[in-house]
């Protein structure tokens, strides 16, 4: 059911996506220990109960809670015939956790061997070899698990595009606080966090426009359909 290819506009504008990730990240390295240090020492960032200290805290809670019920919606839905329209969207979910902040996430923390600039050991450049494969930094898998929850904009339906571009936003700032958070804490660079976000986004594209949009779109029909 998953198995068709990706179009070619849709590989073009992923590689495209891709190349601009990657880019982005290498020109902001040059300013990552500069603008880590300015972040971490912003007036009363570190006082309990600030907005930084509760997403540091509570940031994964949003999008966790989203992906357990996407789960165990998606399981029920073999039990249950009505909810068999809602599995594309579902699993649209799942997916994007899974290969975004799951396997792209860890594979590169695994490969890049980037350590967290809070660890005491100084200043690391992004493409540094660290003593420590237990505790890499680079990208921020807070970051790219917050921005999973932008893919429920992209299920809200076209007809209600003012819907749409609000919820894009609101889980876009939401994305960024999040990033800012894991700066300002000092367990990541600023490029850790930026890739983190571009990650899941070009994933969740990739998978929106390569596989689940007709099939998702095909459910806001009615029932029995996609």
């Amino acid at each position: 059911m998953y198995k068709k290819p990706l179009r070619p506009a849709v590989l073009f504008w992923t590689l495209l996506l891709a190349a601009a990730a990657i880019a982005a990240t290498v020109v902001l390295a040059r300013h990552d220990l500069a603008l880590a240090n300015w972040a971490r020492h912003l007036p009363r960032a570190h006082d309990n109960w600030t907005v930084w200290w509760v997403v540091e805290n509570y940031g994964e809670i949003p999008t966790w809670t989203v992906v357990g019920l996407a789960a165990i919606a998606y399981g029920l839905s073999f039990r249950i015939g009505r909810w068999k329209p809602l599995r594309p969207a579902l699993l649209f979910l799942l997916l994007t956790e899974l290969v975004g902040p799951g396997l792209f996430n860890l594979g590169l923390k695994y490969t890049i061997n980037r350590p967290r600039p809070g660890n005491g050991l100084g200043f690391f450049p992004l493409f540094a070899i660290g003593p420590d494969r237990s505790d890499n930094g680079f990208p921020s898998g807070h970051t790219a698990s917050a921005f999973v929850l932008l893919a429920l904009a992209y299920l809200i339906p076209r007809t209600k595009p003012v819907l749409r571009r609000l919820a894009a936003a609101c889980f876009i700032a939401w994305g960024l606080i999040v990033a800012a958070s894991r700066v300002i804490w000092g367990v990541h660079y600023p490029t850790d966090v930026l890739f983190g976000a571009l990650l899941t986004i070009t994933v969740e594209w990739v998978l929106w426009a390569g596989w689940f949009k007709k099939r998702v779109e095909a459910g806001h029909t009615g029932p029995g359909s996609g």
